[in-house]
């Protein structure tokens, strides 16, 4: 996974704020997604991947995504999605 996430900063974002440049595009908010669940994911397995040492930019991008006004207000609260995903991890850990 952390090759996937290298190339993704590297290649696609680069040097730049977002996918789109200064603003948020299409790939952004496709990308934003994944930004918002892996964090619940991270919280809920106790685990980090997109972190400032190993991902600099990419993790830039994922806080400026998640901070942006208009995707501040839209997206869904963060402690439902917790807890849904530790509802869902733990469903695995139990099989």
């Amino acid at each position: 996974m952390f090759e996937v996430l290298k190339v993704l900063e590297e290649q696609g974002l680069g040097d730049k704020k977002f996918y789109g440049g200064d603003s948020i595009n299409l790939v952004d908010i496709s990308l934003g997604v994944y930004a918002y669940w892996l964090a619940a994911v991270e919280e809920a397995a106790g685990m980090k991947i997109l972190e400032p040492s190993t991902l600099p930019r990419l993790h830039a991008w994922a806080q400026n995504f998640i901070e942006a006004p208009l995707i501040k207000e839209n997206i869904p609260d963060s402690d439902k999605l917790l807890l849904h995903m530790k509802g869902v991890m733990g469903k695995l850990v139990s099989k």
